[in-house]
């Protein structure tokens, strides 16, 4: 998975959310309980399904006004009942070192930083 960051102030949302999906016919749109801007982002979902559709789409794009440091104070949260983390390119190699990118889920993946005002 390609790996994109974009950071936008709150009134620009909508705009960037449309200018990145002007270039993609498949595309989930999620938002994100909190990013971690180094590593990634921790969805927090209602249903198992909702995890499902990750796997399906080819775009995510995922944003969030809430940005933490690291994933310690996400996990002391109980109240959620499903979640995923989203990070960067996943990769593999067999044993002949021939290395294959993007091996599980979408190809890219936008994630928005919401900026307060």
């Amino acid at each position: 998975m390609a790996t994109y960051w974009h950071k936008v102030k709150k009134q620009d949302l909508s705009k960037k959310i449309e200018e990145i999906k002007e270039n993609f016919n498949d595309c989930e749109i999620l938002e994100a309980e909190i990013i971690v801007p180094q590593n990634g982002a921790f969805v927090k979902l209602n249903t198992k399904e909702d995890a499902e559709k990750l796997l399906l789409h080819n775009t995510i794009i995922v944003f969030s006004d809430k940005v933490e440091k690291d994933y310690e104070n996400t996990l002391k949260n109980k109240d959620f009942a499903h979640g995923v983390f989203l990070t960067a390119e996943s990769k593999t190699a067999d044993i002949e070192k021939k290395l294959i990118s993007g091996v599980h889920g979408a190809k890219e993946c936008h994630f928005v930083v919401v900026e307060s005002v």
